[in-house]
């Protein structure tokens, strides 16, 4: 150590310094060594005269010889601390010191941060042995006035040792680091900020360091295989925390709370938007093939957050730490926490990141090659399912394969034609041309600003963020701005501290479903040999409705087009969702004593959405709408839909009002602590919304033609129909809480601690008796730190060793209905001129809530000063009253209602072992391993089922909520149709008169993996950082879905086209062939042939997966660089890789079970993002 210290002196002293100036000052002085050594001086204002005049003349001297000769004439000395030079007078004579003892000193110092040289702010400065302290400015100095030259100072600031120094008038002191054991991680409840280790309850918290890891602008696929007992669904947009604690499917998700309270809107799910088919959203994954229903995921709660916001994220999983929580936290809570600002000097941050993903792999399908697919046409051609379109007007349209067949058949071509053309279209692929004309490589791009500071009584954090995202599908994008503001302030010397946190997020999508119609097995589909364009590039329209003779004689007529052409309606028909958000919060804390506060908190959030539907004119389903209500008299149309185009909108407003006030006691007094939070919170939660539909709209001037959507039109074949009512109905709702709550931690010897909590909820919804709307929770638990016993205390390979113990409630509110009834308002009666009105959810007086009590033990331990270390947690959850389906009696108008007649049982076990295996001055290695097992039971549904369905979970007493049961295959009978086998072993035919009963099914297994977790590696050679993220799913199944009944001919006719999985160039084709396949035939279907095949144990197939998530490589540049830009704090560089797909499957099928293969190019696993990441800091 000494040799070092020589060596960093020896470099110091042998900096070169050059500063030539009559009547220079110290200050100058100092300047120009900072700015041409990188040496930082510091010195006392009241000790040197800064302004004093000096005539300055050294050249290329060494800073050594710079510092003697000019301080020792005016009685100063220095010394060289870690690139800090101090300023100081000389030492005093020995007659000097005597009289030091008899008076006292003013002590003038600098904290700094050992490892960076930078100064801290806000760092607590307190004089031993009382309660006098002072704090750091932003500039990382203090004074401390008249105490004694001997007095000890203890200097303390939060994730650094505590260090004590004896007090002298001018002081550096270095403040270390610490490595953060299991105890000190700081968990954020939302009420209040605790240490881990004073906790009885199980947590899980990602740092804003563990965000920042994986650059991606979706949060969820940040948090993927990070956090033990959570699993992240990013595909779905779906977060499941434990075990399920109801069998509704809108009760299942945690609850999000931002900043100290709930968000307004608590969707995690895509929201259905009723107009398009939504293939972008403005924070979705890079998943370039998948056909989605008409759902847009811009209002899911996660993607309104913006990544680099975020201080903190913390996971409170049992109930002892979800409890203070009440009734909405029965499925768990994550708790965000935004950054605020460091009492320092200004920071200013600038990070990017941009990625691009490659383009959709078309051999991922699985598909038939074209000569295989017009084989089956030809197959199904001769078994008749085609309609000659020549022989009916209204006939639809067939492929050009097809037409071949058809004039074959007709007599207009030979079978050498036939087969040549064949044989053309056998060679010819469209997949070029979708990828050129609908598809993009999938891109994003998000840049975030962010400045923060402070002073000795206020901090602030200011960022704006711009986000953009491209998905594969072309003419769809999505793109987010947002600003956040967070202010803190003191008042009267810290006893009132204000706090004020605003966030506007706005995001705008635009929808466009061509694209991936074009690749779904849908009227709107291409065959593989159908091209989107000829040899001259110019779009080929094909027709959908009609058959293209029809389509061409009403066109002559005075029709519009009837052709469609999917690169036009990339233009024509698109929506746009926009969304704006408003987060205002404040909260006035008053510091009554040191160990008794009392705060005041409110937050109002406003989120308004709306949608904007345009389908022009020319768009395929405008003119179809606009020619099937056009009939012609002679030459003259008559229009029973207005030409123009159709605009839709949608609007809907959410406003949320909270407001707390909360008593806080934090007590110490010899070995005994406790820590007691109580008060009272209210809340009111409303939404309205309505839709608008107008027709005959000219998008240029604004205007639309009224219509009379009761009055009946003619249309093009004869018939009659009418427009409807579009426009949906106004929504509005109301829901009101209101609650008591708290909680009290007592801790002896900082060894045993003892928790409890109590919350008493009401809630509007659920009736007009309080005994039945309101609803007491409680929960309680203990803690051992079990390394503070002696037997323990001298075992030094164990840092740390904490026991835990849990009991505690929670509840959920029923969402599928009220005790009172829920009636819809409608338009007038046409006839009548009276307004109308429906029963939407009748009163159902005994629905109650939903209950659950867990029990959680858990243990965390820690070894070798903590460079392993271990959390585990194993818990057993009880749910009663649970929501099922019971027959009602039809005469009131439903077959059937929800009540509380379910019971369930939970448990699992969830583990993360976090080891440093290296640690050395130029290498790290970090490595995190985290494993969950979660499942449920369903012990009491009260009824049981007795259809024979499979392919689907039911409620069924004695298998988990997410069961799926299948058919016992029995293969196929001689013509090719399917078989199974019933309950007793007799096999059923497809076509047979005994119905399958739910005895005549198998348990399949589970939909979702019980066994799941990650890995994530962490490798640093001294600026240079590498991370690997896996994630693994294990222990379900799913079903081959690559065959299914809706794009597979039934019955003796068919339209459109037939999916093209391989598997079908095996299928049943004459008898005998049932020996060697299990792919049912084409001919003598029923509707069930399909289904009994797809939902059998034969397509049921082990999903057990490892997925490479991510490989990251990041540079930090050294301060050896940065020096020679002294504005530059950091930057950093990173390339990095994610969606990277399996590593392991346990099927053997080739099949990626989170992207099954569904039709034609649908669903295909998202291509490799490549992601390139920039943050700068000033």
């Amino acid at each position: 150590m000494t040799a070092f210290l020589i060596q960093v002196s020896a470099a110091g002293f042998a900096q070169k310094v050059t500063f030539v100036k009559q009547n220079a000052s110290f200050k100058e002085l100092f300047t120009e060594i900072r700015k041409q050594t990188g040496y930082n001086v510091f010195w006392q204002d009241n000790k040197v005269n800064e302004q004093q005049k000096l005539n300055v003349n050294y050249k290329g001297e060494t800073l050594q010889k710079v510092l003697d000769q000019t301080l020792i004439p005016h009685a100063l000395t220095y010394t060289i601390v870690n690139k800090t030079v101090v300023i100081k007078p000389q030492e005093k004579t020995l007659l000097q010191k005597v009289v030091s003892l008899f008076s006292n000193i003013d002590a003038n110092g600098k904290v700094l941060d050992a490892e960076t040289g930078l100064p801290l702010t806000n760092v607590n400065v307190t004089l031993k042995g009382t309660t006098r302290r002072v704090f750091t400015n932003e500039k990382g100095t203090f004074l401390f006035k008249d105490i004694k030259d001997n007095d000890v100072l203890v200097f303390s600031y939060i994730g650094y040792a505590n260090i004590e120094k004896t007090a002298s008038e001018t002081m550096v002191v270095q403040l270390s680091p610490k490595p953060q054991n299991l105890e000190d991680v700081v968990v954020s409840t939302g009420y209040q900020q605790v240490r881990k280790g004073a906790t009885t309850g199980s947590y899980s918290v990602l740092t804003d360091k563990d965000i920042e890891a994986t650059p991606s602008v979706n949060l969820l696929e940040r948090m993927v295989g990070k956090v033990p007992g959570v699993r992240f669904d990013v595909r779905n947009n779906t977060i499941q925390m434990r075990s399920t604690n109801s069998l509704s499917s809108g009760n299942t998700p945690p609850l999000i709370v931002i900043d100290g309270f709930p968000a307004a809107n608590q969707n995690l799910v895509t929201i259905s938007t009723g107009f398009a088919d939504n293939s972008a959203n403005p924070n979705r994954p890079n998943n370039p093939t998948t056909v989605t229903k008409p759902n847009t995921s811009v209002n899911a709660v996660m993607n309104t957050i913006n990544p680099n916001d975020i201080e903190s994220i913390t996971f409170l999983k049992d109930a002892a730490a979800a409890s203070i929580w009440g009734a909405s936290a029965a499925n768990g809570v994550i708790v965000i926490t935004t950054k605020r600002g460091q009492r320092s000097a200004p920071t200013i941050n600038y990070n990017t990141t941009l990625s691009t993903s490659a383009t959709a792999n078309f051999s991922n399908a699985k598909a038939m090659t074209n000569a295989e697919y017009i084989d089956l046409e030809q197959e199904m051609f001769d078994k008749n399912f085609f309609t000659d379109p020549n022989s009916n007007r209204r006939a639809g349209p067939v492929t050009e394969a097809q037409e071949w067949m058809f004039r074959v058949k007709r007599g207009t071509a030979t079978i050498a034609q036939r087969d040549s053309a064949l044989k053309v279209l056998g060679n010819r692929s469209n997949r070029d041309q979708l990828r050129e004309y609908l598809l993009q490589r999938a891109t994003t791009q998000q840049h975030n600003l962010s400045i923060s500071g402070g002073g000795i009584n206020s901090s602030y954090y200011l960022s704006a963020n711009y986000s953009k995202d491209v998905p594969v599908y072309r003419s769809n994008y999505g793109q987010t701005y947002s600003l956040t503001s967070n202010l803190n302030n003191d008042f009267l010397n810290r006893h009132i501290v204000v706090a004020t946190n605003i966030n506007y997020v706005n995001s705008k999508s635009q929808i466009n479903g061509a694209a991936s119609q074009a690749l779904s097995t849908g009227s709107r589909g291409f065959a593989p040999y159908e091209m989107l364009v000829n040899a001259n590039g110019n779009a080929i329209s094909k027709p959908i409705a009609y058959n293209q003779r029809t389509a061409d004689s009403l066109q002559r007529i005075g029709y519009l087009p009837f052709g469609y052409n999917a690169i036009d309606e990339l233009n024509y028909n698109n929506t746009i969702l926009s969304k704006n958000s408003l987060r205002l919060g404040t909260s006035i804390k008053g510091i009554i004593t040191s160990w008794l506060t009392l705060s005041v908190q409110g937050q109002f959030q406003k989120v308004l959405t709306n949608e904007y539907y345009l389908q022009n004119q020319n768009s395929y389903d405008t003119r179809l709408l606009i020619n099937n209500g056009t009939t012609y008299t002679g030459a003259i149309a008559t229009y029973g839909v207005p030409k123009g185009g159709i605009y839709k909108t949608t609007n809907g407003t959410y406003d949320d009002y909270s407001v707390r006030g909360q008593l806080n006691i934090n007590k110490s007094w010899k070995d005994h602590h406790i820590d007691f939070l109580g008060g009272s919170e209210i809340r009111q939660f409303k939404y309205n919304g309505g839709q608008q539909t107008r027709y005959g709209y000219n998008e240029d001037i604004s205007t639309s033609v009224a219509v009379n959507p009761t009055v009946s039109y003619a249309t093009l074949f004869g018939g009659t129909s009418t427009l409807g009512y579009a426009d949906g109905n106004i929504y509005k709702d109301t829901k009101r809480y209101l609650s008591y709550f708290g909680l009290a931690t007592y801790s002896f010897q900082n060894k045993y601690y003892a928790s409890g909590s109590v919350r008493f909820d009401d809630y509007t919804n659920q009736g007009l008796d309080r005994r039945q709307r309101a609803i007491p929770l409680y929960s309680a638990g203990l803690r051992w730190n079990a390394k503070r016993e002696d037997f323990l205390k001298d075992v030094s390979w164990i840092s740390s060793l904490n026991v835990r113990a849990t009991l505690g409630t929670g509840g959920s509110i029923p969402n599928t209905g009220n005790s009172y009834a829920t009636i819809s308002l409608g338009s007038n009666d046409p006839n009548t001129g009276q307004p109308t009105a429906s029963i939407v959810v009748p009163a159902n007086s005994q629905l109650t809530w939903e209950t659950s009590r867990t029990i959680n033990e858990g243990i965390d331990v820690g070894f070798f000063n903590d460079r392993l270390s271990l959390s585990a947690d194993v818990y057993q959850k009880r749910n009663y009253n649970l929501l099922v389906n019971l027959p009602y009696n039809a005469t009131y108008g439903y077959t059937s209602l929800q009540y509380n007649a379910g019971n369930a049982k939970g448990r699992g076990v969830e583990f993360m072992v976090t080891g440093v295996p290296v640690a050395t001055k130029d290498w790290n290695w970090n490595s995190s391993f985290n494993f969950s097992y979660a499942t449920n039971t369903i012990t009491d549904q009260r009824l049981k089922s007795t259809f024979g369905i499979a392919g689907l979970s039911q409620v069924t007493d004695g298998y988990p909520s997410d069961n799926i049961f299948v058919y016992r295959w029995a293969g196929l009978d001689n013509k090719g149709l399917s078989r199974i086998y019933g309950a007793d072993g007799a096999i059923l035919n497809v076509n047979g008169s005994r119905s399958v009963t739910n005895a005549d099914l198998i348990y399949g297994g589970r939909t979702t993996p019980p066994y799941f977790g990650g890995w994530t590696n962490t490798v640093r050679y001294q600026n240079l950082s590498l991370i690997v993220r896996a994630s693994y799913s294990l222990g379900y199944k799913f079903l081959m879905k690559d065959i299914n009944a809706e794009s597979f001919p039934t019955g003796t006719s068919y339209s459109g086209l037939v999916a093209n999985s391989a598997r079908l160039v095996n299928r049943w084709r004459n008898p005998g062939d049932e020996a060697n396949t299990n792919i049912p035939g084409l001919g003598n279907n029923t509707f069930n042939n399909v289904p009994w095949f797809v939902n059998s144990d034969y397509n049921l197939r082990d999903a057990g997966n490892v997925r490479l998530q991510q490989l990251s490589l990041n540079y930090n540049l050294p301060q050896t660089i940065l020096r020679k830009a002294p504005f530059l704090k950091a930057v950093n560089v990173g390339f990095s890789v994610t969606n990277l797909g399996l590593i392991w499957r346990a099927n053997k099928d080739g099949v990626d079970p989170d992207y099954q293969v569904t039709g034609q190019y649908t669903n295909l696993p998202p291509s490799a993002t490549y992601l390139f990441n920039l943050n700068v800091s000033l």
